[in-house]
């Protein structure tokens, strides 16, 4: 493993034989790469909002293995259950109802969180192996997402513990954000899956 300022370069299989408990890593995922954590480990997501100068009023996403995230949800409707069928893996984040398992600190204290099913091979081994991560895009907060290693190495080495470089293509455009906690189904934000 190299190691540049703080951060060591790895391949995502030499990630899974550690430890990250108290750790943040940034990894790709088939839109943007991402910074993330274990989904409860308090001190890690202080870390992801401290580096990345993020306002403590906006909430976190988390990534999953799997569309099961009933253990994580209070609710999940037919419209959410119906998008995830259609859509998962793939970009499109789709926002619920949480119970509290989700800490608070996660989702900036609303009752509701986002979740993802990343169609990425490398992510996707990650998050079998870790489980669901509380995540958000590489950057400044405000500034366009980083998705390139070097960029990447540059900006945050001296912050973060792991970065994972193996290849993956991605598109650059972030996920759709769809809010599934009402009757009507919300667009929050339009990525490449278009939602009507």
């Amino acid at each position: 493993m190299e190691k540049i300022n703080n951060a060591y370069l790895v391949k995502a299989d030499e990630l899974l034989k550690l430890d990250i408990t108290g750790k943040v890593v940034v990894f790709p995922t088939d839109t943007v790469y991402g910074v993330g954590c274990k989904i409860n480990d308090i001190e890690a997501i202080h870390m992801i909002y401290e580096l990345k100068e993020r306002d403590y009023s906006k909430p976190l996403a988390i990534l999953t293995p799997t569309s099961d995230i009933s253990c994580y949800t209070s609710k999940v409707s037919n419209e959410a259950k119906e998008m995830m069928k259609n859509y998962w893996p793939g970009a499109l984040t789709v926002i619920v109802n949480k119970n509290d398992r989700i800490n608070d600190l996660v989702t900036a204290g609303l009752d509701t969180v986002g979740f993802r099913m990343p169609n990425s091979e490398v992510a996707l081994k990650i998050l079998n192996h870790f489980g669901v991560m509380a995540t958000t895009s590489i950057n400044i907060s405000g500034k366009p997402p980083l998705n390139d290693i070097d960029e990447i190495i540059k900006e945050f080495s001296k912050k973060i513990d792991y970065i994972v470089i193996d290849k993956e293509n991605t598109s650059n455009v972030s996920s759709t954000v769809v809010d599934c906690t009402k009757e009507e189904i919300k667009v929050l934000r339009q990525g490449s899956i278009i939602i009507k």
